[in-house]
Formats: structure tokens, C-alpha cells, sequence
């Protein structure tokens, strides 16, 4: 028998936290013990990343496989909430420790980690990775929170806030695109910023603790500790939290190999699995009825970092007539890393500062997410956002597009290398360099 939630009594976040914390430290061991067991098996069998001294600064090969360690350790702390059973759900302590574990998750989170150590070991066209991750997405889109399926929950409620209603299919249907919307671009925002030590674990790892945030703050109205929130599926509440203690302490097992100087990479297996858990984590917020919408808005400002990154890469490889797959050095982080070299601090110390910078970028958007589902008058808070990722967001912009400028004044200086010589030619190509050496940055 599952509770209403009018038999339910107030908790507080320790009730909500304590009969999971079992999830985090088994995660955490997990990750920690596995991740070398997975560094020398990857390197006997030569599944290791090569530097190139331009993209990939390392002076040695790294060994890939750290995102097995990461799903190891993740699902050693998910296979708990099986082994528990539901005595009597007649109080909130008892339903708050009981967890329904949705094995959709687990099934689209098996197809992403075998996709991703595919294309570790062997490589695989960006087609297949895709397919691997909209399988994911379909496991995840038939997914059944408070009766409905997750997508068209989320639809549902999204046009219920601005007053329009809308039947079943057609939130379905556009359901499921938004869920492998979230899916794909959740996985190639993780994927794209793994480009420095420790950089994708730990802006992830921050994202996941504003996730455990909402997520606790969530259950605690949900059991009536604080007025105004109401939810569809008590059993709903201790998942997510489960979820993220789960993903946070694999990761955090996995950050001190994977920081600065670094012996091993999550590779696409990791970044991969993290972005479809995070996607994942996000989307589950839509079961909170009433507030669903809020609480998503809020989960993807927490997420902010990784979403900025890929949307500026796409915009710059598009300037730059590039394809959107294609790999460059021009990516925030890279930025950051260059500013810190330009000071003469070492490649080593400049990497650590640029990742820390991107840590305190991180948790400044994750404590604006988090303080947007309490915090009365939630336009202040996008107000606040929006200046910060405005600002960030043209930054890197008119990095961008000093590189697409360049990239164009090298083509025709090669070009005019090339032809035959004509009077005043040469001094135009060289009045046109001089002045984009003055462009403001």
C-alpha cells in the first residue's frame, strides 16, 4: 500500500538522505578500486589515447576505459534498491526508503556504455554513436511516472503552466523527440567538454549535487515538510535521489586518477554514460506535478556549463565552415587553459587553474538552478542568468569568430602566394593581416 500524501508526515533532509547514503559509498568504492583494475587492462591491450602535442598535450599515452569503472561503480550502487523490499509503506520513513528502480534506466544505460567501449577500442562513424544513443533514449521514453509515460508527462504539464491543454498522442509524440533531444545533446555536451583533466567528472559531479539538491528539496514537499508542492508518485521521490548519489559518488571515485596530471580517461564510454545519466536525472523531474516545468528549467541551468559549450562549438565550427563533428582547441576550456599559459604559470598549473575557473563557473549556475525552486520571484534568478551566460556566451563568441577571421586571411594569403605577381597585390594582403592583428578579442 503506498501512502497518500495525506497520512504522510513532515521529514527532513536527513530522513530523506540517510537510507541512501549506503548508494553513494558503494558507488564511490566501486569506481575507486575498479578504475586502476581498468587502467592496467587497458593498457596491456593498447586501448590508450595517443598525444598529438597540438589538441592533446599529454606527454604519454592515457588509458581509456575510466567509464567502465564509472558504470561499474554506478550500477553497484543502483543493484542496492533491489535488494530491498517493501515491509509495510504505511509511514513516509518506510516509503522514503523503499526504491522502485526504473530497469529502463539500466537498460538505456547498458546501451550507451557498450557504444561508447566500442568506439574506444575499435571507433565507430558518429552514425553509430548516435544509434546507440537513441536506443538509450527510446528505453528511457517508455519509462511510466504518475500513470503517463515520462515525455508526455512532461509535455502535458509544460502546456498546462502557459494555459493550453493537449491531448495524450501528440504529447507523446512530441515527448519522445524532446526525451532524444535531451538524450543526444546531453551526451555530446559531456562528450565535447571532456577535453582537459578532471574537467567533464567535475563539472558533472557539481551538476549531479544540484541535482541531489532539487531532488531532496522535491521529497521534503512531497512528504508535507514544507507547503505548496504536490507529487504524483511518492516512489518517485527516493529514485531520483538515488540516482544522483549513485552517479555522484562513481564519479567522485573516479575524479583523483582522472585529475591533473591524469592516467586515465572516462573516454566515450564515461563521458557518454554521465550525459545520458544526466539527461536522465533532468527529464525525471518532470513527475513532479504541478511544478514539473520549474524543476526541469532548474535542473538545465545546473547544467548550464556543458550546454554553453556545445552550443558555442556548434556556432564556431558553422563560422568557420567546419563540420559540426570535427574536433578544434577553441572550446572555453581551451580558452581558459590559454589565458593561464599566456601568464607563464606552466602547462601543468595552467590546466588546474582552468579547470578550477570552470568548477566555479559550474557551481555559480548550480547554485542559481537549485535557488530557483525556492526562492520567490524565479525572473530575478533567470535575470541573473541570463547576464552570466550572455556574458560568458559572447566571450567565447568573439573568440570564435577572431578564429574564423584568421582561418579566412590565411586562405587568401596562400592564395595570393600562389598567383603570379601583381603590382599592389602583396602590400593589400599585407595591410588586410596587420589589421585583423588589431581585431579586439
Amino acid at each position: 500500500m503506498i501512502p497518500s500524501l495525506a497520512d504522510s508526515n513532515p521529514i527532513g533532509v536527513n530522513q530523506v538522505l540517510s537510507p541512501h547514503m549506503g548508494v553513494f559509498f558503494i558507488a564511490f568504492a566501486v569506481t575507486f578500486v575498479t578504475t586502476p583494475l581498468m587502467r592496467l587492462l587497458a593498457v596491456r591491450n593498447g586501448i590508450v589515447d595517443w598525444p598529438d602535442l597540438r589538441r592533446k598535450t599529454h606527454i604519454e599515452p592515457v588509458a581509456y576505459l575510466g567509464g567502465v569503472a564509472i558504470f561499474l561503480g554506478w550500477t553497484a550502487g543502483v543493484v542496492l534498491c533491489f535488494l530491498k523490499s517493501p515491509d509495510q509503506l504505511s509511514s513516509t520513513a518506510v516509503w522514503m526508503s523503499y526504491v522502485r528502480f526504473p530497469i529502463s534506466v539500466v537498460l538505456g544505460a547498458i546501451a550507451i556504455v557498450i557504444t561508447g567501449i566500442v568506439d574506444d577500442v575499435y571507433g565507430v562513424s558518429p552514425r553509430i554513436k548516435i544509434g546507440g544513443q537513441l536506443l538509450a533514449a527510446g528505453f528511457l521514453a517508455h519509462e511510466t511516472v504518475g500513470g503517463q509515460l515520462l515525455g508526455a508527462r512532461l509535455v502535458s504539464d509544460s502546456f498546462e503552466v502557459i494555459g493550453i491543454g493537449i491531448s495524450y498522442w501528440p504529447a507523446y509524440i512530441l515527448g519522445t523527440i524532446i526525451i532524444a533531444a535531451f538524450v543526444l545533446g546531453s551526451c555530446n555536451s559531456v562528450n565535447l567538454l571532456d577535453g582537459l583533466d578532471g574537467l567533464a567528472a567535475g563539472v558533472s559531479a557539481i551538476a549531479v549535487a544540484g541535482f541531489l539538491f532539487l531532488s531532496v528539496y522535491a521529497a521534503m514537499h512531497l512528504s508535507g515538510a514544507v507547503p505548496g508542492l504536490q507529487g504524483s508518485d511518492p516512489l518517485a521521490a527516493p529514485v531520483r535521489v538515488v540516482l544522483c548519489l549513485a552517479i555522484l559518488g562513481a564519479l567522485l571515485g573516479f575524479l583523483p586518477y582522472n585529475f591533473n596530471p591524469a592516467n586515465i580517461f572516462m573516454g566515450d564510454a564515461g563521458s557518454l554514460l554521465v550525459g545520458y545519466l544526466c539527461a536522465t536525472t533532468i527529464l525525471m523531474f518532470a513527475n513532479i506535478a504541478d511544478r514539473g516545468p520549474l524543476f526541469v528549467l532548474s535542473a538545465l541551468i545546473i547544467f548550464a556549463v556543458p550546454i554553453t559549450d556545445t552550443m558555442l562549438a556548434i556556432l564556431r565550427r558553422k563560422l568557420r565552415g567546419h563540420a559540426i563533428s570535427r574536433p578544434d582547441d577553441n572550446h572555453l576550456h581551451h580558452q581558459i587553459f590559454n589565458a593561464f599559459k599566456n601568464l607563464k604559470l606552466g602547462p601543468g598549473m595552467s590546466v588546474k587553474l582552468a579547470v578550477f575557473t570552470i568548477y566555479v563557473i559550474a557551481a555559480t549556475f548550480a547554485a542559481l538552478g537549485c535557488s530557483m525552486v525556492f526562492v520567490r520571484g524565479t525572473r530575478y534568478v533567470l535575470a541573473v542568468f541570463v547576464v552570466i551566460f550572455s556574458f560568458v556566451a559572447v566571450v567565447a563568441y568573439k573568440v570564435g569568430h577572431r578564429a574564423a577571421l584568421l582561418d579566412k586571411l590565411q586562405a587568401a594569403e596562400h592564395v595570393a602566394g600562389a598567383a603570379p605577381d601583381v603590382p599592389g597585390q602583396e602590400q593589400e594582403v599585407v595591410s588586410t593581416t596587420e589589421q585583423s592583428d588589431t581585431t579586439p578579442i
